[in-house]
């Protein structure tokens, strides 16, 4: 091509990066529209359910656990199944489903209605989750994917913090009764999602060829297809495409990230959203006000501290990221089990030491999670693999807040908090050593042979 030629084809590169632009903030903004909505509601959802008397704290573990089970079903299923659910129409159902499991919720006063609605939001919740990802990763370049995925993070939290404010400040104004129209505002949150997603589904998606340098001997798409396939333990040659993952592939070359998604929920978010507000409540009394005050310190922190951790882990590897995010979390553990040891003042500041350092662990995992499960794939294969981080997802939310129940079960703040530390340490961290090994081994499997030249996009070792 002459370059005479090359030149009408920048204006039109330009509008289409303006346009993928355009689409990335407007989902970024309504998410976290829905996301301040989903604030005003998620830490008083154990203590609504638990209020309810043929519901109780029993009745709050099965909410999750069902949640949980409902997740990993949706999530197996689509990381298994050989048909292809558009992304966007994947992400609105989801979006439905979810809709309908917190409209269920505002009238739930039994078992079996709290179970209908779990099943309703954790089969929301996979097929929404599988689907966002691979979307906004669809409309951002490589090297800004980290950046986005960061503020995507910082967004969410901040609208969340911002919700959990107003919420706790209405509570005190108006009874726990008031938390049922804050369930229907947040189902109405997820509507404006769904336009967004709607709209996007025209978009064009950035190349997948733009992934890999141009230096690349092969071409660009092959290039990266055999790359990633030979991380996965494919034997296709270099230079021609990789054939369909199938899901066994799919599963080696993901299951590292899965298994420590399974470690960040049992004992990481699903301890923070489930068992923290009902340890506040229920084992130190604080009342809502304080649940509040440490959700805000919580995103207060990820909203200052989140660009600073982000450049500091830009230039080293995701992993690192990840052991940095489990040893805050389990920090906090013990600082909060610490703490409970003492009187109430000292609990206090214990329970909002916990949030600081939850805080930080949650910028580094922000930053370092999805560009983890993003480099182990083709990006035509992204919908499958988050399926199956979020099946993984699901188990951890089955199981973290019972954990989390029975250990409140025993009585004492700081019999919750030092055992969930070393779940943490133990859980997180032997799945950090699993993925660490994986990646070792693909690094020797890919390694140059005889003097052999370094693949494009893999960086020598020191």
């Amino acid at each position: 091509m002459t370059p005479t030629e090359s030149v009408p084809a920048a204006p039109a590169r330009d509008a289409l990066a303006a346009l993928r632009r355009r689409s990335v903030n407007r989902i970024l903004f309504l998410h976290g529209l829905s996301s301040f909505c989903y604030g005003m509601v998620f830490p008083f959802i154990g203590i609504h359910l638990a209020g309810q008397p043929d519901i109780g704290t029993a009745g709050v573990a099965v909410y999750y656990g069902v949640s949980g089970v409902a997740n990993l079903a949706v999530s197996l299923l689509l990381t298994a199944t050989s048909a292809r659910i558009p992304r966007h129409a994947l992400g609105i159902g989801g979006l439905v489903l979810w809709l309908g499991c917190f409209l269920v919720l505002t009238d739930a006063s039994a078992v079996p209605a709290t179970a209908t609605a779990a099943v309703l939001g954790g089969a929301g919740q996979g097929c929404f989750m599988a689907a966002i990802i691979p979307i906004v990763n669809s409309l951002v370049p490589p090297e800004e994917r980290r950046a986005v995925f960061a503020r995507r993070y910082q967004i969410l939290n901040a609208t969340l913090a911002a919700g959990s404010l107003l919420a706790g400040l209405l509570l005190t104004v108006f009874s726990r009764d008031a938390i049922v129209w804050l369930l229907v505002a947040n189902a109405a949150g997820y509507l404006p999602v769904a336009v967004a997603l709607w709209l996007a589904r025209r978009v064009p998606s950035v190349p997948e060829e733009d992934a890999e340098p141009a230096d690349s001997a092969e071409k660009p798409g092959d290039a990266a297809d055999a790359e990633k396939a030979a991380a996965a333990g494919d034997a296709a040659a270099p230079g021609k495409p990789a054939a369909a993952f199938g899901a066994g592939m799919l599963i080696r070359a993901s299951m590292g990230v899965a298994l420590f998604q399974f470690g960040a929920y049992l004992i990481g978010y699903s301890q923070f959203e489930a068992t923290a507000p009902l340890v506040a409540d229920q084992l130190m009394d604080t009342g809502i006000g304080w649940i509040s005050l440490m959700l805000t310190l919580n995103v207060a922190v990820i909203v200052l501290a989140q660009r600073h951790v982000t450049r500091w882990l830009e230039n080293r590897p995701e992993e690192l990221g990840l052991r940095i995010a489990v040893g805050l979390w389990v920090a906090g553990f013990v600082l909060a089990g610490l703490a409970g040891l003492g009187p109430t003042p000292v609990q206090l500041g214990g329970l909002l030491a916990y949030a600081v350092f939850f805080a930080l662990g949650e910028c580094a995992y922000s930053c370092s999670f999805h560009p983890w499960l993003i480099s182990k794939v083709p990006e035509r294969e992204l919908t499958r693999a988050s399926a199956l981080c979020n099946s993984m997802m699901g188990v951890g939310m089955f199981l973290g807040p019972s954990i989390g129940v029975g250990l409140i079960g025993l009585g004492e703040p700081a019999l919750v908090w030092l055992p969930l530390a070393a779940l943490c340490a133990l859980v997180a961290l032997t799945t950090l050593r699993r993925g660490a090994r994986a990646v070792a081994r693909d690094a020797a499997k890919d390694a140059p042979q005889d003097g052999a030249p370094t693949p494009a996009g893999v960086a020598p070792t020191a």
